[in-house]
């Protein structure tokens, strides 16, 4: 578990170290328990049985991290899985997931409003 903090630290925290840092921004410590499988593969098999959740979305997050959103039919359960690629191995956590009223539970926003470089804080 320590293993994947730290990796999802290492991955924002580039990001966060090429802009100004918001005075509002603070940092919170957190407690997360992880599910953790060998592969992705597994993950994919028990959340189609005990889900019925199939992938639906993945973000690259570096050459060895990838993020998963996973979504029943209705749209009324959900579930985020990381994903992280070692030299000899792969692991597979999942890292939140919930219920909601059938199909809220994923949304796409159809008409993005994509701000320019200089209005985001994160953005370079």
């Amino acid at each position: 578990m320590k293993k994947i903090l730290f990796i999802l630290a290492l991955i924002s925290t580039p990001l966060l170290a090429q802009v100004e840092r918001p005075e509002d921004m603070v940092d919170k410590p957190v407690k997360v328990m992880l599910h953790c499988f060998p592969t992705m593969e597994r993950v994919v098999e028990l959340l189609a049985k005990d889900y019925q959740e199939a992938p639906i979305m993945m973000a690259h997050m570096s050459p060895t991290t990838t993020m998963i959103w996973f979504v029943n039919r209705d749209k009324s359960t959900s579930t985020l899985v990381v994903t992280k690629a070692h030299k000899d191995k792969q692991e597979s956590c999942i890292m939140w997931n919930g219920f909601s009223e059938p199909g809220m539970s994923f949304s796409i926003n159809p008409e993005p409003n994509f701000p320019g470089k200089e209005t985001g804080w994160n953005e370079t």
